[in-house]
């Protein structure tokens, strides 16, 4: 999707934060990159202590009304916007 996940995203401190991924995949940041885009968005995983998802949800309730319950979306919009005009995100 050409979005930048670095703000989301922390490979080692996914793998520390879930223990059955850390078995699974060990710190191999490819699979727990993948992991994270096709499942962990959409179960709401921490994948970074700057971000958690429920208190972007939070913090910014107006994107309730966008997004609903897409997770993902919150991800991408704290990644191209959030971040960027300093919304709280932890």
């Amino acid at each position: 999707k050409g979005v930048d996940y670095g703000y989301v995203f922390n490979p080692s401190y996914y793998a520390d934060k879930y223990a059955d991924l850390k078995s699974a995949f060990g710190y191999n940041d490819t699979k727990l990159f993948e992991h994270f885009t096709k499942y962990g968005m959409n179960e709401g995983r921490q994948a970074s202590a700057n971000f958690n998802l429920q208190s972007y949800k939070n913090n910014n309730v107006g994107l309730i009304k966008e997004y609903g319950n897409n997770n993902p979306l919150y991800y991408e919009h704290y990644c191209r916007f959030g971040y960027n005009e300093g919304r709280k995100a932890v």
